[in-house]
């Protein structure tokens, strides 16, 4: 379990370092479209996959550290062993079979594109867009595992295997 923490951490960490990179991009096509009526044919492009690869990799993370996005309006009420159990649950119900299909059809998207060697038709400059797919299907399997990771700590909550004095 640890492990799989670690790789999250590390990617984490080195997904972070497209979030300057992004900023940079943005900021040169705003000047170049705006001061010098000069846009860049290459500025979408390189946007959407710099955004869509930050936030699909960094969703495993997210996860690790409970981030996400969830109503609190009866969830925060509960003690940390019913939290537990509803969160398992959860994740047996709606995210290991939603994360799974993901996977399984993330990789088929992917593998497709590969093998056409697929370019993107968004604007003119048309770049290959295959290794950018390549990142649901890896995201996926991030997210998966990490899942696996939640899901264990949940049971042991749950179980009582896990100190539950310091609820939070």
């Amino acid at each position: 379990m640890d492990y799989i923490n670690r790789i999250n951490d590390w990617i984490a960490k080195a997904v972070a370092y497209l979030v300057p990179l992004l900023i940079l991009e943005l900021v040169y096509d705003t000047f170049s479209r705006y001061l010098f009526n000069a846009p860049t044919e290459w500025s979408y492009d390189i946007s959407y996959m710099l955004y869509g690869a930050i936030f699909m990799l960094g969703s495993a993370h997210t996860l690790k550290l409970d981030r996400h996005v969830r109503i609190e309006s009866i969830y925060s009420r509960l003690s940390l062993r019913g939290r537990a159990i509803i969160d398992g649950i959860c994740y047996l119900i709606l995210y290991f079979p939603s994360t799974i299909a993901l996977l399984y059809f993330g990789t088929i998207f992917a593998i497709k594109s590969w093998k056409m060697w697929e370019s993107g038709g968004e604007s003119m400059w048309q770049p290959p867009i295959y290794p950018f797919k390549t990142v649901l299907p890896l995201s996926a399997l991030l997210l998966f595992l990490q899942g696996i990771v939640q899901f264990i700590g949940c049971v042991k909550i749950a179980f009582g295997r896990e100190n539950v004095d310091s609820e939070s």
